[in-house]
């Protein structure tokens, strides 16, 4: 069982896209560290909860898949944020981040700088 159980998640892990914008926080590299770490000797690997894992491989299966996306489709394609999705990525993306703390901390020192005067 153990063996058909890895071969599953191989083939999750080529569904899940590794997103290079993301290096360090990207969920596809996150679930490809942790199939190495349960599996470490690959088809050989004894397995002590058959039934948790199958559960996680099922719910992570439907969420690469989009299962709840296409199950519940947005009518007004609308971000609380008001960006759009390309926005949203750019922003995520780790050169985003940096900007962003770059901003928040020149924010702070002006911040800072209120309250001295």
């Amino acid at each position: 069982m153990a063996v058909v159980l890895y071969k599953n998640y191989l083939r999750l892990c080529e569904k899940w896209g590794v997103d290079a914008s993301k290096k360090g926080r990207d969920l596809g590299e996150f679930i490809r560290q942790q199939v190495a770490k349960e599996f470490a000797q690959g088809e050989a690997t004894n397995m002590h909860n058959l039934k948790e894992c199958e559960q996680k491989l099922e719910s992570l299966n439907r969420l690469a898949s989009n299962h709840y996306g296409k199950q519940f489709l947005w009518i007004n394609k609308a971000t609380v944020s008001g960006l759009s999705l390309d926005q949203c990525h750019s922003v995520l993306s780790t050169e985003g981040l940096k900007i962003v703390n770059e901003m928040k901390l020149s924010f702070i020192d002006r911040v800072k700088g209120m309250i001295k005067t």
